[in-house]
């Protein structure tokens, strides 16, 4: 619990021991940190780090010490030759040049990986946040239409008891009331579920729940056409930056792969005595033939790689071309959607709500038209949060889409309002 209530601060103070009040952005930041998806890419850079580590050199193999030792018997008695040598292969075409270039562009991939991993996980936990939010805003709009549904019920029986209504309209009443309740409960369950899976990205205890604040207003973002969409991502999607460069490793390796065919340069130097008297010191050169070794299985697979490596790299730039058309076409429905219902619907339901409830009060409409024009009221409120959490969805989606921040693309695309 500690390190929940350091991470929110002060706006913890006013919430029970048990409830995490968390603003969005700070809700993303906290996901970031401590998803395993994030972890387990930033532990992957090593394994290309490692490998770029052992390219350093022009030695395709550590060098070889030797110690020889020989008996002699003659004549006059017995004498030991010794022996020293040590023997390195040296590539004398630049292979291990190419290989290091192969090995930082591996580098390279995996860091943009990274990076990928963490535009994934935001925009998950961004999703997570808004469906929570508007799983709050749900519950609390259903308990409270059950709560009238209930009010409702029980002034219908004063009213039936009175001989003012039948009891059609008293039974109508009472189901009215008992799907209200229903569909409160399947809410605040709802609201439960929205909260248990933005606590899992958030690592928090099992005694801890999250709540969201208000989240931030959609902006009316416009564009030009989807070329200019296409080109952002193209300069900024993370995942299409991985596959660019392994690709580019991929042809490196072959390359060096085929270099390999040339031969080797091998030097010694060794040094001994022989018959325990003459003490001995030379130099050796050699050269390390690709006979029977040709290389074959290195260079197809370094082929097949290349192959396999390319093919990724326009799988990539497909699936980024789908993701920013859809993103973009779905935002701007979206949005439109929502702001015909904030605008119209919503002002019209919100209305509804308000005045039957006076109305019935003053007694200007009947049981029975209370029930029809708030049902109709509750349920224009209700489908307005599935189509403002369809919204925030397509509005983060999108951000993800460009690899940039929901609040910095009114700066890259503009408004159209």
């Amino acid at each position: 619990m500690l390190v929940t209530l350091l991470v929110v601060g002060a706006l913890q103070t006013s919430a029970p021991a048990d409830t995490l009040v968390i603003p969005v952005d700070d809700a993303v930041r906290r996901v970031l940190a401590v998803n395993p998806m994030v972890a387990a890419a930033t532990g992957a850079v090593r394994g290309p780090r490692g490998l770029r580590a052992e390219t350093w050199w022009p030695f395709p193999e550590n060098p070889t010490l030797e110690y020889g030792r020989v008996r002699r018997r003659t004549g006059a008695g017995t004498t030991y030759d010794r022996e020293w040598a040590l023997t390195q292969e040296v590539e004398i075409v630049g292979q291990w040049a190419w290989r290091r270039n192969a090995a930082t562009a591996l580098v390279r991939s995996a860091e943009a990986l990274v990076d990928d991993a963490r535009r994934i996980v935001a925009l998950e936990a961004r999703r997570a946040y808004a469906t929570l939010a508007v799983a709050e805003r749900r519950a609390a709009l259903t308990d409270s239409a059950a709560a009238f549904a209930q009010r409702l019920a029980a002034f219908a029986r004063q009213q039936f008891e009175a001989g003012e209504v039948n009891r059609l309209e008293w039974n109508a009443a009472v189901l009215e009331a008992a799907r209200a309740r229903s569909a409160a409960e399947r809410a605040q369950a709802g609201a439960a579920i929205a909260a248990a899976d933005l606590g899992r990205l958030l690592a928090l205890p099992g005694d801890s729940t999250p709540r969201t604040t208000s989240l931030p207003a959609i902006p009316p973002l416009q564009w030009a056409s989807d070329s200019l969409l296409l080109a952002f991502a193209r300069a900024r999607r993370p995942d299409l930056r991985a596959s660019e460069a392994l690709r580019r490793s991929a042809d490196r390796n072959v390359t060096a792969a085929r270099l390999s065919f040339i031969p080797n340069l091998t030097l010694s130097a060794f040094e001994g005595r022989e018959d325990g008297t003459d003490r001995l010191l030379g130099f050796a050169v050699g050269l390390r033939i690709p006979l029977f070794h040709r290389q074959q299985g290195s260079i197809g697979a370094a082929e097949a790689g290349r192959a396999a490596a390319h093919a990724e790299l326009a799988a990539t730039e497909r699936a980024v071309q789908s993701d920013v058309l859809a993103a973009g076409a779905r935002f701007l429905r979206a949005r439109a959607a929502e702001r015909r219902f904030a605008t119209d619907v919503l002002r019209a339901a919100t209305e509804n709500v308000t005045l039957t409830e006076r109305a019935l009060s003053e007694g200007e409409v009947s049981l029975t038209d209370v029930l029809v024009l708030r049902t109709a009221a509750v349920n224009a409120q209700l489908e307005y949060l599935d189509v403002l959490r369809d919204a925030f969805a397509a509005w983060f989606e999108l951000a993800a889409a460009l690899a940039i921040e929901p609040s910095d693309l009114v700066a890259l695309l503009g408004t159209g309002d």
